[in-house]
């Protein structure tokens, strides 16, 4: 499962179609929520688009997946496009 952390919530019927056409599931977490750090620990990635998230989310996001050594991919933009080159990252960090 790949975890999208922030993003625009209006388009994330689209984020959830573009992962589902690339055969990876995906939960999107816009903001901060109980026991988030637990949601996450068992992600195989995780996507941040650092321009909609807090500064406080970031920080717990960073610091789950240094522990858990998950994959983190820092995007500032909450575009498709975006979402598309990261996912591209993603399938080059499963192959591996």
């Amino acid at each position: 499962m790949i975890a999208i952390i922030g993003g625009v919530k209006g388009i994330e019927f689209e984020y959830k179609g573009l992962m589902k056409k690339n055969n990876l599931k995906c939960k999107i977490y816009n903001k901060n929520c109980p026991d988030f750090e637990k949601k996450i620990k068992n992600c195989e990635a995780c996507i941040m688009f650092t321009n909609t998230i807090s500064h406080k989310l970031s920080v717990s996001c960073n610091k789950v997946c240094k522990k858990n050594n998950i994959k983190l991919i820092r995007v500032h933009s909450s575009s498709i496009n975006k979402l598309k080159e990261s996912i591209g990252e993603v399938y080059e960090y499963l192959n591996d």
